[in-house]
């Protein structure tokens, strides 16, 4: 298995925060534009960077009214506190 490079893993976890659900989209356009510019090397890192963000994506638990105790799930028009939906799925 090959290890991941810090910086890389970094600029993963902050495409993540800043893109959310679209950070692979946006590194799989950068790195076909590096690849397009005739920039091998910056694509390849491109390449990596979606590789993480792929795996943190499939590793991160997804919460929805599902995956909650009776108890805890929302009624009528209340939206439930999705900050607190997270941690609960998390600590399972």
């Amino acid at each position: 298995m090959m290890v991941d490079d810090p910086d890389e893993a970094l600029l993963a976890g902050n495409m993540i925060d800043v893109h959310g659900a679209e950070a692979a989209t946006v590194a799989r356009g950068n790195a076909r534009s590096a690849a397009l510019a005739g920039q091998p090397a910056q694509a390849k890192s491109w390449i990596r960077v979606l590789g993480i963000i792929q795996r943190q994506r499939h590793a991160r638990p997804v919460a929805d009214a599902s995956d909650l105790r009776p108890a805890d799930r929302p009624t009528g028009d209340a939206q439930p506190d999705l900050p607190s939906l997270l941690s609960r799925s998390i600590r399972r």
